[in-house]
């Protein structure tokens, strides 16, 4: 479990000041990813070194291999999901705001890694599937909160495999959708999972 997922799962608010300047560990994730998007799953240690302007000494002291560099980039892309997750659920328990609506809008607002480093990392997981477990994780606490505070649990699933499906929809390149077009689908899964259950 990351230190991310103990703090929020503890409800321990983060201490980390918003303007405090992003650690080496960071930077080199930073790298990586700019890496990925534009090389694809042939990620190398010799890449990220030239990208982030690091010896190699540094990059291999916080990512002794390229699975290590991979399992960090997967792991910081869901402690930001969780993040959001966490602080719009706080969020609506603070304003008395229904709940779902909050958390769908959260899972829509995937703004961090583009669909090009997203690739990269499935390509990336096809090696390595023991990878996938962090977002396993994260996934099932998210579903778990959806199910709880549904009133209909069969809808709160068709909704999460909705958003499942639009998101890995556009990674792909299977389905893009103007920014209207994600907000009325973003608009019109909220208004499913607030309707009076039949």
């Amino acid at each position: 479990m990351s230190d991310t997922e103990a703090r929020v799962l503890n409800n321990i608010p983060s201490t980390t000041p918003s303007d405090e300047k992003p650690s080496t560990s960071e930077l080199i994730l930073d790298a990586a990813e700019r890496v990925v998007a534009r090389d694809g799953a042939s990620l190398t240690i010799d890449a990220v070194v030239k990208e982030s302007g690091f010896s190699k000494g540094g990059v291999l002291y916080n990512f002794p291999s390229k699975k290590a560099l991979i399992e960090g980039m997967i792991q910081r892309m869901t402690d930001r999901f969780l993040e959001r997750h966490e602080t719009a659920k706080a969020q609506a328990f603070a304003e008395k705001a229904p709940l779902l609506p909050a958390l769908i809008s959260a899972f829509f607002d995937d703004k961090h890694v583009d669909r090009q480093v997203h690739m990269g990392l499935l390509a990336a997981l096809a090696e390595s599937p023991e990878l996938i477990e962090p977002i396993r994780r994260v996934h099932q606490q998210i579903r778990e909160d959806m199910l709880t505070y549904a009133s209909d649990p069969y809808v709160a699933r068709i909704v999460m495999l909705a958003a499942d499906g639009l998101h890995f929809s556009e990674i792909l390149g299977l389905e893009t959708c103007s920014p209207d077009e994600r907000g009325a689908i973003e608009a019109r899964l909220i208004a499913l999972v607030t309707e009076s259950p039949q």
